[in-house]
């Protein structure tokens, strides 16, 4: 343990010094060696002699960057480091509404990792899971935050110099709330408020007060993307058809009237003032006409341009563009891909990431966010997703980012190796991917559901061998050097084995079922018993992982899809028995297999795919009239 003490510059730092000290590996002593601070300039710089140890920062997030990497480099006699900021924000956007809600002391966690990096600003994206205290059902039963909650959560990123900004929904991606009866009289379609309904701005107003009152930050986003069916539900059948640019700026509208009360600057997603300009409703439509009615309409609001999908820096160049059109202030939102599937896919952040930081530099964009979206379940922890935060902190930092530096800096602040995270993007960078997994392949989740008997992929990853390629990444897992995070890659060398085990056990079920190989189905069936043991390992090994970094609502759903695998297996065993000693009919693995068809078309040559969990495990209904 370091002793050092700071002089200088120290009445915005002091309280996150503190805070970092335990983290860092040192104790603030007056006995211990000087550090000088400087909050001075736009450069941070960081300069260690034999003499004297400085630093000079711009703001705090800065200096913790700094204080990170000299101590890094403590033993040194010398250490110099000068780096020059390229946004004036730039940080995270932890989704906290796809069931997984992060625990108080996560997101304490992740700040802390977030001001080492030198990120300097945090966003809760909390559809439902916020508190409105005159709507109880609102987030019921989700895990959502109390005030109290949010206001720690507010203090702390302060002190480690980090603005934490509430992101709600006014508009759409709204389904869970609005499944509940208080909301009745003021929903549109089953996911979108109702325009117009003074019901709905009544709420509003209550929700929008709710969410910004425990920061100390005047911005607030409030969503408003993929409405895709806005004023096409009850609205159409109160008021007729409605232009639905119209709609959509008329709402708005009425929102900033509740925001502007408030004294709030509004942040929201631009896509569907796109998609309603779009033939195809397609956000990225080179041929999108937005009338100059309609912009000269739009309300003053920063229009927050999100893309993860484009591996060109030029797209992203013509995209920006296109924003520009709207004449308002543009912020652009990447993407760690954590989301749809069981792990990240880290071919096509760096990509992305790579591509888009490049033109927002060009462009000079001033805010960034990296989002970390958990759809479908939020299935992949969280954690996975540091280098992923790591590339966005080193684009803040460095004109450019080769993967040699990458790496040092993630050794350096997180004390992790980038080639130990690059290892959980081959879950899904499989033979049959394109390379970078463009198209967002997640086989690895699509083998994880798929039923032994129905066997819906298997005649679409029949002749690709990816057995051989789970298990040489079973090995190199196993093998591979981590400083940090054992329990998250012990979970994903479980994963491996399995996947080994049941990639191809569908296939050979069926195989020996048509050639009346009895012997065979018999030593399935011990390989069977095998893959049960290791759903149960892999399942209490996702569960303490879950419950280490969010709060228990919403591991149900994994607990039930966990269950629905072992049960599944349960009754493949009861099926092949029956046929074993009486030769009852396996109906299933009689069916003929086709290749999977939808509901996501692949590019060709793109021949593995990605599916939602509803998708994967049968082509019958799993909830519905």
């Amino acid at each position: 343990m370091k002793a050092i003490y700071f002089t200088g510059d120290l009445t915005q730092v002091e309280t996150g010094l503190q805070i970092l000290a335990p983290k860092l590996g040192y104790t603030i002593h007056t006995d211990g060696i000087e550090i000088k601070l400087q909050q001075q300039g736009e450069s941070l710089m960081v300069s260690k002699t034999i003499d004297a140890i400085q630093i000079t920062f711009r703001e705090p997030a800065h200096l913790f960057r700094g204080l990170t990497l000299l101590l890094a480099h403590w033993e040194q006699e010398t250490y110099h480091l000068v780096e020059h900021p390229h946004f004036k924000l730039i940080g995270p956007m932890v989704d906290t509404s796809r069931n997984a809600v992060p625990t108080v002391e996560k997101i304490k966690e992740l700040l802390e990792t977030c001001s080492t990096m030198g990120l300097n600003q945090f966003m809760l994206y909390m559809e439902d899971t916020y508190e409105i205290p005159e709507y109880p059902y609102f987030g019921y039963l989700r895990g959502r935050y109390t005030y109290t909650e949010l206001k720690e959560l507010d203090d702390y990123g302060f002190a480690l110099g980090i603005e934490l900004i509430p992101s709600i929904q006014v508009l759409g991606h709204l389904k869970n709330p609005l499944k509940w009866n208080f909301a009745r009289e003021m929903r549109d379609t089953e996911d979108i408020l109702l325009v117009d309904e003074p019901k709905t701005y009544e709420f509003l107003e209550k929700a929008i007060q709710a969410a910004s009152r425990p920061f100390r930050t005047k911005k607030i986003h409030i969503g408003m993307d993929e409405a895709h069916t806005l004023g096409l539900g009850r609205y159409l059948q109160k008021n007729g058809f409605e232009n639905r640019f119209d709609i959509m700026n008329r709402h708005l509208a009425h929102v900033l009237t509740i925001t502007d009360a408030l004294d709030l600057e509004v942040e929201m997603w631009s896509d569907m003032y796109f998609r309603l300009g779009s033939k195809t409703g397609d956000y990225y439509d080179p041929e999108f006409d937005i009338p100059a009615e309609v912009v000269n309409s739009i309300p003053n609001v920063k229009m927050v341009y999100w893309d993860y999908y484009h591996h060109e820096e030029s797209e992203y160049e013509n995209l920006l563009a296109s924003h520009q059109l709207l004449e308002k202030p543009i912020v652009f939102a990447g993407g760690i891909w954590t989301f749809n599937g069981v792990a990240p896919n880290y071919g096509k952040t760096m990509i992305s990431t790579n591509a888009a930081l490049a033109a927002c530099k060009k462009q000079q964009i001033e805010s960034v966010y990296a989002t970390l979206w958990g759809d479908d379940g939020a299935e992949t922890p969280l954690d996975t997703a540091l280098l992923g935060l790591q590339l966005f902190a080193e684009h803040q930092f460095n004109a450019e980012v080769p993967d040699e530096l990458l790496a040092q800096r993630f050794m350096e602040i997180q004390h992790e190796s980038m080639a130990a995270y690059l290892l959980l993007d081959r879950f899904d960078q499989t033979p049959g991917v394109a390379e970078n997994n463009p198209s967002g392949s997640a086989i690895s989740k699509i083998i994880l559901y798929q039923d032994l008997l129905l066997g819906l992929y298997d005649e679409t990853i029949s002749s690709f061998d990816l057995t051989t390629h789970y298990k040489q990444l079973a090995q190199e897992l196993k093998t591979c050097s981590r400083a940090n995070h054992s329990e998250i890659f012990a979970h994903y060398t479980r994963l491996a084995d399995l996947l080994v085990i049941k990639t191809d056990l569908g296939i050979a079920l069926k195989a020996a079922y048509l050639a009346c190989e009895k012997t065979q189905m018999r030593e399935l069936l011990v390989t069977i018993n095998q893959l049960k043991e290791q759903v149960q390992e892999l399942r209490l090994g996702h569960r303490k992982i879950w419950f280490a970094a969010n709060k228990a609502f919403g591991w149900e759903i994994l607990d039930i899809r966990y269950s629905g695998i072992l049960g599944r297996i349960d009754t493949t065993i009861w099926r092949i028995e029956a046929w074993l000693e009486n030769d009852q009919p396996i109906e299933e693995l009689a069916a003929e297999r086709l290749p999977f068809d939808g509901p996501y078309p692949m590019p060709e040559g793109i021949i593995l795919g990605r599916n939602l969990y509803h998708g994967i495990i049968s082509p019958s209904k799993l909830s519905d009239v």
